[in-house]
């Protein structure tokens, strides 16, 4: 006996019908508004290609900081980089990744250019080839931004350049010394060495050591591997460490309840080196180092920030000289979304309101 399958009614398939809306039009009219917003500006969100002329998640190029909220700024820099150059093509990279993220968040439901006005304001152009002269002109765009009233989210280029973007932020805050949450394999607290002041692998100690940053407001996420034995500066100052291991052992929930606990309420940057990730998921990186962390627990750390007084972050030591497939890329700019999202739940609940982004 052939068993007889149902059949739709006549009253369903006329209410489905009055649910087969046109491509981008939502039953949320906040979603119908940006996109109205963007297609009168000429920005194609629906479009998965890359746009060499547009700007990071296709935010608008503008030097122009009235009333601006957000600036995402590229430091193309691997001057200082313990390891194999390439750092300096990140953001460019990253930019181009980047299009294929947003503007939709998953998670929060938040569109990001829809509660902030956000900016693409380019790459630190160099004056000298120097290394401390490039960390001079990071800290110069960075001061100039701080007192603007800017967040910023800064592009690598090797982590040497947090330790330009920490010196203008803290100019631009009257000398404040911040907290800091690090994600990393490394905690970059090494000596000196080479003659360079500053490099990658001791930008955070640098920066304590000229008042950036508070070494008892700061924790760091993810270390591990073979350079574990340099890292006494960050013990002895009083630095709190959560290594890998650690964030498999009592996860994510308890990293972030113990960052809370350490940076508290006050000023706090973010820094993600994607080295913090496991070699398995982040090989297009200077200093690869195996046994580290998902991209879903750091995206969980990230969206466990939210309610904290962030005032700048960075993604930095993304290599796409060792990215050939192009997967690690979009992992990094997936992760770069995050923290974008980071900065704008932070300022949106500081402003008390929608202050859309415009592009022309």
């Amino acid at each position: 006996m052939r068993n007889i399958m149902p059949k739709l009614t006549a009253e369903q398939l006329a209410h489905y019908k009055t649910l087969d809306k046109p491509a981008f039009e939502f039953t949320d009219e906040s979603i119908n508004d940006f996109f109205a917003r963007a297609s009168e500006a000429g920005v194609r969100f629906d479009n998965a290609g890359f746009f060499p002329q547009s700007g990071f998640f296709q935010a608008p190029h503008k030097n122009d900081l009235n009333n601006v909220d957000i600036a995402i700024v590229g430091s193309p820099l691997d001057l200082g980089a313990i390891g194999l150059a390439g750092g300096r093509h990140g953001p460019e990279a990253i930019r181009k990744w980047s299009h294929v993220m947003g503007p939709y968040h998953d998670v929060t439901g938040n569109i990001p250019f829809q509660q902030c006005n956000i900016i693409d304001y380019g790459d630190v152009q160099w004056s000298a080839t120097d290394l401390q002269i490039r960390l001079e002109d990071i800290a110069q765009e960075f001061q100039r931004l701080g007192e603007a009233g800017c967040a910023t989210l800064n592009c690598g280029g090797e982590h040497t350049t947090a330790y330009g973007v920490l010196k203008g932020l803290s100019k631009a805050h009257n000398d404040e010394a911040f907290g800091l949450i690090h994600i990393d394999a490394h905690c970059d607290t090494m000596a000196s060495w080479g003659g360079d002041a500053v490099n990658d692998g001791s930008v955070f100690r640098q920066a304590v050591l000229q008042g950036y940053i508070d070494p008892k407001r700061t924790v760091q996420i993810g270390i591990r591997g073979r350079s574990n034995f340099l890292w006494d500066f960050s013990k002895e100052s009083g630095m709190t460490i959560i290594t890998a291991d650690e964030v498999f052992e009592k996860g994510v929930p308890y990293v972030l309840d113990k960052a809370r606990e350490i940076v508290g309420m006050e000023k706090t940057y973010f820094s993600f080196d994607v080295d913090g990730l496991c070699s398995t998921e982040m090989m297009a990186t200077t200093g690869p180092e195996p046994f580290g962390l998902t991209p879903r627990q750091v995206r969980g750390m990230i969206l466990g920030c939210y309610d904290l007084n962030i005032i700048g972050a960075d993604m930095v030591e993304f290599n796409p000289v060792r990215d050939v497939s192009g997967a690690f890329g979009n992992v990094a700019a997936g992760l770069y979304w995050e923290l974008l999202n980071l900065l704008t739940n932070v300022r949106h609940r500081q402003n008390g309101q929608d202050n859309p982004t415009q592009w022309l």
